[in-house]
């Protein structure tokens, strides 16, 4: 799949930055309070790029990308992970920025690195919105 231009991963993350600190509240949908997909789904229906995939769940997420290799990801791309907690397919959605770090809703929403162990283990792909 074609990769971000600049501009699309801008507004996407001017977007997204907007709610740094932000608590996580399971089953959040809103800027008062996101889990991870609400906040990814927030983000990308919000960000003014034309895209509209409603109140998605992190599988739901998976399924409108096309997958991309760990060696072809761009900022922009989502990442998801499996078996972040006792629930089945994809438990955990963010935005990857580059650098092998993400933008996602810990608790509260802030980068961090997805070069440790804990995400290592539970990495499942990279995916890319059209």
């Amino acid at each position: 799949p074609e990769s971000y231009d600049d501009a699309t991963v801008q507004t996407l993350m001017r977007e997204a930055n907007r709610y740094l600190g932000m608590p996580y509240t399971f089953g959040g949908t809103a800027p008062a309070s996101f889990d991870c997909s609400g906040f990814v789904s927030w983000v990308i229906n919000n960000c003014g790029n034309g895209w509209n995939v409603g109140r998605c769940t992190a599988d739901e997420l998976r399924s409108h990308c096309s997958q991309v290799s760990p060696s072809e990801a761009k900022p922009g791309d989502l990442i998801f992970f499996q078996g972040t907690y006792d629930t089945p397919g994809v438990s955990h959605v963010g935005i990857y920025v580059g650098n092998n770090r993400m933008l996602h809703c810990g608790d509260p929403i802030h980068y961090a690195s997805i070069d440790t162990s804990y995400w290592r283990s539970h990495f499942l792909q990279f995916g890319r919105l059209p």
